[in-house]
């Protein structure tokens, strides 16, 4: 996850390799190749020390340019993945023969353009080759010329556009695909998608290191149930001290889904366990533990505070390492260092996943079926007591000690019913939601958290 700062004329960003599009497969022509197996749809994402188990999109027997979907000066995704923020993005896209990385930046939401400017290597002109070249600024070819088995890519974009392209031949088995940023304007995150089409995870990467992609093979990457500062409920502490900071490890949470860990798993005596800020992780760092405890079922893991490399400006803390020789881990939890609360600096980490009005069609008549669902697509748990949803009239519903786990979806239906913890019922007793509408969040402070009009255009 980036800092933001969206203005193209006001600051340049270096972004990680990730967030600039760069491979992919939407072709020039009709390819062939052996069709891989489900093992070949997932990688190891590698930042520094950050490591991310990602699964290949897929839209059924489309290839990559049909999918990516060139309409005039920008790509028209067959699903919407494409965020109204100027975000760049990375993905794995597995088509009916092989696979392609795939890279799209900006939006046809945004009114300001962007360049992305980087190099990468480990994709082999033998067996493969660029198949979309997305050049919505009139320009003749961003993509330039191979240089010793490294390449070099220039992109340049203007307001309410895409652009991108997808190299079509991921490598396999135990090759590896490098990309090292050199320079990006316009664009406030970088972000790898992940997993379903249609409800992607989307994990957000630092902006100033390379990032290696690689086949997972027999390795894989789970998650940790990760409390800093456990004794206390602000997680405030002074980074620059020599004091000691806790991180305790915990049981995964019971509505959790995917792959995690259990404290007993975790042998810091035998495999490293690293802890500090995004950035300094994903240059390779990390604080190792000076001592570690386990209590009432928990791992208890002691850390000096100036060794994990936090500012007054961080906003998580992170947790990563090895659980044993094919498993690696990971774990954050929100820290306010100073003091300083820095969570609603970052990009937000709730997604409308779907936008259901309920129309003249058959369902008009059923406010139940009329509904907004929300994903958190972060790796903690988001508090959404008191926020508040709103359309375009000005219809509120307001959020009442509702939490929400990573990864997991609620639903907000028009009509009325018994409330659980993936269920909200507004409990009107007319249609709110237009097809030309927009859903509009605010926190418990009033500050937009999304602002997303359909339908998307």
């Amino acid at each position: 996850m980036t800092d933001n700062e969206p203005s193209l004329t006001r600051r340049e960003y270096t972004i990680g390799a990730a967030g600039l599009g760069l491979f992919g497969l939407a072709g020039l022509g009709t390819f062939t190749s052996v069709s891989g197996t489900d093992e070949d749809s997932t990688y190891i994402l590698k930042q520094g020390k950050l490591r991310w188990e990602v699964e290949a999109l897929s839209d059924g027997e489309l290839n990559v340019r049909e999918f990516y979907n060139v309409t005039g000066t920008s790509a028209k995704p067959t699903t919407d993945i494409i965020e109204t923020d100027a975000a760049s993005r990375l993905f794995v896209y597995e088509g009916p023969v092989d696979t392609s990385l795939v890279f799209l930046h900006g939006s046809r939401d945004v009114d300001h353009g962007g360049t992305a400017f980087f190099k990468f290597s480990g994709l082999s002109r033998s067996k493969g080759e660029w198949a979309v070249r997305d050049d919505p600024m009139s320009v003749s070819d961003d993509f330039e010329k191979w240089e010793g088995g490294n390449s070099k890519v220039k992109w340049e974009w203007g307001e309410n556009t895409t652009d991108g392209g997808a190299y079509w031949g991921v490598p396999t088995g135990e090759s590896t695909v490098k990309v090292t940023p050199k320079t990006l304007r316009g664009v406030e995150s970088w972000r790898f998608l992940s997993g379903n089409l249609d409800d992607p995870e989307r994990y957000e990467l630092s902006d100033e290191k390379a990032v290696k992609l690689k086949p997972t093979g027999k390795k894989s990457v789970k998650r940790a149930n990760v409390d800093i500062l456990p004794d206390q409920e602000e997680n405030e502490f002074d980074p620059y001290a020599q004091e000691s900071l806790t991180v305790a490890v915990r049981e995964p949470p019971e509505d959790a889904s995917g792959e995690w860990v259990s404290p007993a798993e975790l042998d810091p005596g035998n495999y490293s366990l690293n802890f500090g800020s995004r950035s300094y992780l994903a240059g390779g760092n990390g604080a190792q533990p000076q001592n570690y405890t386990r209590e009432n079922g928990e791992l208890r893991l002691e850390f000096k505070a100036s060794a994990a490399n936090f500012t007054l400006g961080s906003a998580y803390g992170f947790l990563v390492g090895k659980a044993d020789d094919y498993t690696w881990v990971r774990g954050r939890d929100t820290v306010s260092p100073g003091g300083f609360d820095n969570t609603e600096a970052e990009p937000t980490e709730l997604a409308v996943s779907e936008f259901h009005p309920a129309g003249d069609g058959p369902d008009a008549g059923n406010l139940n079926e009329e509904y907004v669902a929300f994903r958190n697509e972060g790796e903690g748990e988001l508090d959404l007591s008191g926020w508040t949803l709103e359309n375009a009239e000005g219809w509120a519903f307001h959020f009442e000690n509702t939490t929400l786990a990573a990864g997991e979806t609620l639903t907000v239906h028009t009509g009325e019913g018994e409330w659980t913890d993936s269920e909200l019922y507004w409990g009107l007793s007319e249609p709110v939601w237009a097809s030309d509408d927009t859903v509009t969040v605010t926190d418990d402070s009033g500050n937009t958290v999304i602002e997303r009009s359909f339908p998307q255009q």
